[in-house]
């Protein structure tokens, strides 16, 4: 097997990297194709977005070909977000346009090729992003919604939550999740249900990532990053140049910026510019193929 960066946006754009600063020639889809998540698992990378008013999903393990499935997505029940875990893929989704009923759905997958679902979650607003870990999905999503999941299907939401602590990502690390937000938002949990130690930052430190980094985290935003090992003290590193999502692997940094640039960092707060492909890049991810 070989470790790999993926990113992928519109246009069906796909590349892949050794090392966040080499990238492949770029394959394309369809003019409109969009991929909005990325993750690896199972020894395969798989990508999902959407298409007219349908999902796609394709999945790549020999490095070559990929494979591309779609389901009826009613130009409304969108994916969304994407994560590996318990030894499957779990991608979700939902309606953000419908007010106050964004009708939560999840598929799931071993492959990336057979989609199971989809399935109905509980809950008014969607959820955007997952983590997993401790066998538990933690996911965020609209209006500050918080939940957790043992099977990826049935789902708790937090107490006592507030739209004004939305958070954007989540991640898991050192036995704890962290969810960051608007205006340096920060939080914790160990379950997905109660979550503490909110933390603010300055106006307008949006934090649009969270990744855990070999023994820390490193949440990225708009001119800020923070690092922390427990989620409780942070360290405040001024930025720029920061991509608007990131994936971390093997010591660097990955993620997008507008428009189609590819941006690098082994610390999450100095980056570089490593390509610029002519479409817009959503989505990254990091893992093993093969």
């Amino acid at each position: 097997m070989r470790t790999l960066f993926l990113a992928a946006g519109h246009n069906g754009l796909r590349l892949t990297s050794t090392d966040g600063t080499t990238w492949s020639a770029p394959q394309l889809g369809k003019d409109g194709e969009t991929f909005r998540a990325a993750a690896a698992g199972n020894g395969r990378f798989v990508a999902i977005g959407s298409y007219g008013g349908g999902n796609i999903f394709a999945t790549i393990s020999d490095g070559k070909t990929w494979k591309q499935s779609t389901k009826d997505g009613q130009y409304s029940r969108y994916v969304r977000g994407l994560v590996f875990g318990n030894g499957s893929f779990l991608a979700i989704g939902g309606d953000p346009g419908a007010v106050g009923v964004g009708r939560p759905f999840v598929y799931a997958s071993e492959d990336g090729e057979t989609w199971n679902g989809p399935h109905d979650v509980s809950g008014k607003f969607i959820i955007r992003r997952v983590a997993f870990g401790n066998k538990l999905f933690v996911g965020v999503g609209d209006r500050g919604r918080r939940s957790v999941s043992a099977n990826g299907k049935e789902w708790t939401d937090g107490a006592e939550v507030k739209a004004i602590d939305t958070l954007v990502d989540v991640a898991y690390g050192n036995g704890i999740f962290v969810g960051v937000g608007l205006h340096g938002l920060r939080m914790r949990t160990e379950d997905g249900k109660k979550w503490t130690d909110r933390l603010i930052g300055e106006e307008g430190e949006h934090l649009n990532a969270v990744v855990w980094a070999k023994n820390k985290f490193v949440a990225v935003g708009a001119g800020v990053t923070f690092v922390s090992t427990d989620g409780l003290k942070w360290e405040h590193f001024s930025t720029t140049d920061a991509p608007s999502t990131v994936v971390y692997g093997g010591g660097t940094f990955v993620g997008p910026r507008w428009k189609g640039k590819l941006m690098r960092s082994t610390d999450g707060i100095k980056w570089a510019e490593t390509f610029v492909a002519e479409h817009h890049i959503e989505a990254v991810a990091f893992g093993e193929l093969g």
